[in-house]
């Protein structure tokens, strides 16, 4: 069994012209994983823009892209997300866990 990893753009939530699938994650973990990096690097990637956490979080829901895969609390690890910033290149580093790469 195969597991997936849906993602999307907020700006055009749920629309499925803005919406790709990354298929062929071994485990339901490894699509969760590759889930917690995209998000991350999302957020990292406009950190720089938006100090305050509350500014940063409406950012993120306004116009980056989301992650939904089996398991993965997506509010959850936004939040751990905002009030810790990644510490290492592999934090952000989903495309090294693309199974299709």
């Amino acid at each position: 069994m195969s597991h997936s990893v849906l993602c999307g753009d907020f700006a055009h939530y749920q629309d499925p012209d803005e919406e790709w699938s990354v298929d062929g994650f071994r485990t339901a973990e490894a699509a969760a994983e590759y889930a917690r990096r995209f998000v991350r690097d999302q957020i990292e990637g406009l950190r720089g823009e938006y100090a305050s956490p509350d500014a940063l979080r409406d950012a993120y829901l306004s116009f980056g892209e989301y992650a939904i895969a089996p398991g993965f609390d997506l509010q959850a690890w936004l939040a751990h997300c905002i009030a810790n910033p990644a510490a290492r290149k592999a934090d952000t580093d989903y495309q090294a866990l693309d199974p299709s790469a």
